[in-house]
């Protein structure tokens, strides 16, 4: 029973070391092969019936790993024990730095009387794949006097080799215009790269790239509108006439350079059972196989098969790269022109030729089928959106209103997309905001009341003017303040004043009533009366006969002179000020809102007047814009809400566009400038937009018929009932609201009493000659001789 298990042990052992010595390899040095399907398609080709007396000879392939830029130790002895397997009768593929070529060779292999082969083929360069795309540009410029081309390649394949040459195609240095070359990896999505391709303006694309990150783009243009002319495109060896994905590219120059089975996949089944779509590089792996498998055949004295190429073609040892080129996304065998380039850059080139720019009736038709994607911002009044009942959200406003009606006179299906964020400025040549949106072409047209600028028709193209309008100021008249009708005529004054006069009045009847005691006159004057005659003359409202004692006749004369010089002072400010205050409400022009000292004023930051004024083209707006900026920049409003509470608040001005202007004067019951100078309302597209002209005559067709007209009057009558129809208030409002305010709004204007202060020194001095007058009367006896006649 031992012996019988020993003897199956020696079986087991000699079948698994007759298996051993009977292994054979294919060895792929090319890392971007990917593993898994060209094992599956290595397996597909060994049971074709070229290939059956191979089968038998357990031929598998092996693949040498892509290695890190520099690779490791490991990494390397990884790789080295790889290439000295002796199962290896082939080796084929790229002779790169790291790989075969950088190690020993190897020669022995496991089958007596082979040397192991090295077939430096299928390595598609960067220098033939530029070759090939400066033929392509060179066709597809050859009209164009000034080019702007992006190129974005797929740079991970420089990892495989660290020294390999990208190649910038430097053909582009003989080309008048704007070149730029993306690498992929730069981006987190294809469709990023496409972003920043529009935003660059070029409108000839060149994608060197990956089936799926080509197939990504081409989606994501056809969605913007952008597989049209006049962008013209080169799409080199991703496969997408093997992706089975169809693309519109009917209006447009487009060449898809490729390999290709051109049709005719029934002639290689080994690629019928994949499950996704056909690459390029499977049909490099193809070839790589089938020429390898060739190799052996010789090796072991088979019969070798007749082979057929999909990618390449072979005279001696020489291989010539043979691409397709197709203008549309579907294989055409009639229409395909072939492209060879040999690995030494011959290259024999043939493109179709150029189409024409597609009609108007094609565009049209093309309009009416994918429809267009509108962006609006919202701007209240103008542009407000609204929650329907179902939950949805709805647009309003005459821009709308119009753009709807172009669509709907186009017969154009479209989406609207309202954009909350603001219009957006540029900055280092690239545009924030919803124009950048619209730069990204992430809309066909945007609608709103946008003013045209010089930057922005700079990149962009505007519609015809659908609307002129202007720019004006908004402020809060002073004179409507309840808190400054009612003891404002106490302002002539400061209060310290006011407090002085009573206190003089008061010192001077106390005067006249002691110096009447002491020399008294024919008529009393005592306390009471002497306040009476005090403050009657100091109001201008009581007459009576003046005393007849000297020292009581001066404190009248002092009086009087102080009654008279406080009258007209007070007269005289209160007048100035009231024309001051009469003055001030009125800023009506740049000059006047210049020059005037009550209002402050400003635009709204970040918005389109803010770049206007900003241009030193007049002197005067920019003499408001240097002033905002240097005494005003504290009060600049973020946001047009925050501007008009300003407004409201009083002491501010701010500028803007009449329409939201004559708005907000009406229903918050404020004042408004005359026109200071006048702009136009026109909608934007990107620059390269195909449909421009047709958007652009059907909005001149309208405003010529009297539409637009009648869209924005019918929205002028449905806003009014909305606002405020009259702004009178009564008395009454008026004096409760002015209960609840200071009585008196001091002005910076009211005579102060420093200023006053000589008035009183001249009444205290008049009051010293009352002494004097009143001793020299003592002294000379008219008391006494006063008492001697009150006795008789």
């Amino acid at each position: 029973m031992d012996f019988i298990a020993f003897y199956l042990l020696l079986l087991l052992l000699k079948s698994g070391s007759y298996a051993q010595s009977n292994a054979k390899a294919v060895l792929f040095t090319d890392p971007r092969l990917d593993v898994e399907r060209c094992t599956h398609l290595f397996n597909n080709i060994l049971n074709l019936p070229n290939f059956t007396n191979l089968k038998f000879q357990h031929i598998s392939p092996i693949f040498l790993p892509a290695l890190s830029t520099s690779p490791t130790p490991r990494e390397l002895e990884s790789q080295y024990k790889i290439i000295q397997n002796s199962t290896i009768l082939v080796e084929i593929g790229p002779d790169y730095f790291y790989g075969p070529s950088y190690f020993p060779i190897q020669t022995g292999t496991n089958v007596a009387g082979v040397d192991r082969s090295r077939i430096t083929v299928f390595d598609l360069t960067k220098d033939i794949q530029n070759k090939v795309l400066e033929a392509a540009v060179k066709h597809l410029t050859q009209n164009s006097d000034i080019v702007k081309l992006a190129y974005l390649y797929d740079d991970t394949e420089t990892d495989i080799h660290p020294f390999t040459n990208m190649g910038n195609l430097g053909f582009m240095k003989n080309l008048i215009g704007k070149c730029i070359v993306l690498p992929l990896s730069e981006f987190d999505t294809p469709e990023n790269a496409l972003g920043k391709i529009l935003i660059e303006g070029s409108y000839i694309i060149v994608l060197n790239v990956r089936q799926d990150a080509a197939l990504k783009i081409l989606r994501r243009a056809e969605e913007k509108n952008i597989l049209l002319h006049p962008f013209h495109w080169i799409v080199f060896n991703a496969g997408v006439t093997l992706s089975g994905q169809q693309f519109n590219v009917d209006d447009t120059n487009f060449y898809a350079i490729e390999f290709s089975t051109n049709g005719n996949l029934q002639s290689f089944p080994e690629l019928s059972d994949f499950s996704t779509s056909i690459t390029p590089q499977d049909l490099i792996c193809r070839d790589t196989a089938v020429k390898a498998l060739l190799k052996v055949q010789s090796q072991l004295g088979q019969t070798v098969s007749d082979a057929t190429y999909i990618t390449s073609s072979f005279k001696a040892d020489i291989q010539t790269w043979e691409f397709y080129s197709y203008v549309y996304t579907t294989q055409d065998t009639k229409s395909a022109y072939m492209v060879k380039i040999t690995q030494d850059l011959q290259i024999e080139a043939g493109f179709q030729p150029l189409k024409s720019p597609p009609s108007r009736a094609s565009l049209l038709q093309l309009m009416k089928k994918k429809g267009l994607r509108l962006g609006a911002i919202v701007v209240p009044p103008l542009i407000t959106e609204e929650t329907l009942e179902n939950g949805t959200k709805n647009l309003r406003g005459p821009e709308i209103t119009l753009a709807q009606e172009l669509m709907k006179r186009l017969d154009v299906p479209y989406k609207i997309t309202a954009y909350k964020e603001g219009t957006g400025i540029e900055h280092d040549g690239k545009w924030t905001g919803v124009f950048g949106n619209l730069e990204r072409w992430d809309m066909d047209l945007l609608v709103g009341p946008l003013s045209d600028t010089y930057n922005r028709s700079a990149s962009f193209r505007r519609t015809t003017p659908y609307q002129s309008y202007s720019y004006k100021f908004l402020l809060q008249p002073p004179f409507l303040k309840a808190s400054m009708e009612i003891f404002q005529f106490v302002i002539a004054f400061d209060v310290y004043t006011w407090v002085m006069i009573f206190v003089a009045a008061v010192v001077v009847a106390g005067s006249l009533t002691l110096v009447h005691k002491i020399s008294p006159n024919i008529l009393s004057y005592s306390i009471h009366p002497s306040m009476i005659f005090v403050f009657g003359y100091l109001f201008q409202g009581v007459r009576t006969r003046s005393p007849n004692r000297a020292s009581s006749q001066i404190v009248i004369v002092v009086w009087w002179f102080f009654c008279i010089i406080l009258v007209i002072a007070f007269c005289a400010n209160y007048a100035a000020y009231r024309s001051y205050t009469a003055l001030r409400t009125l800023p009506n022009t740049l000059n006047t809102l210049l020059h005037q000292e009550y209002y402050k004023y400003s635009y709204i930051k970040g918005s389109n007047l803010e770049l206007l004024m900003s241009t030193p083209l007049d002197p005067s707006v920019y003499a408001l814009y240097v002033m905002i900026n240097t005494k005003f920049d504290d009060v600049v409003p973020n946001t047009r809400e925050q501007g008009i509470n300003q407004t409201i608040r009083g002491g501010f001005a701010l500028l803007d566009e009449s329409p939201m202007i004559e708005y907000y004067a009406r229903k918050h019951c404020l004042t408004t400038s005359e026109p200071l100078w006048y702009d136009t309302y026109v909608f934007y597209t990107p620059m390269l937009m195909p449909y421009f002209d047709i958007l652009n005559e059907e909005i001149i067709r309208m405003k010529a018929d009297g539409t637009i007209g009648k869209i924005f009057n019918q929205f002028q009558a449905e806003q009014l009932p909305n606002v405020p129809k009259t702004c009178e208030v009564t008395f009454k409002g008026k004096a409760i609201e002015a209960m609840h305010n200071p009585l008196v709004n001091w002005s910076p204007y009211s005579i102060e009493f420093a200023s006053a202060f000589g008035i009183f020194i001249i009444c205290l001095g008049g009051l010293l000659l009352v002494l004097i007058a009143l001793i020299v009367e003592c002294c000379l006896g008219a008391y006494r001789q006063a008492s001697d006649e009150h006795l008789e």
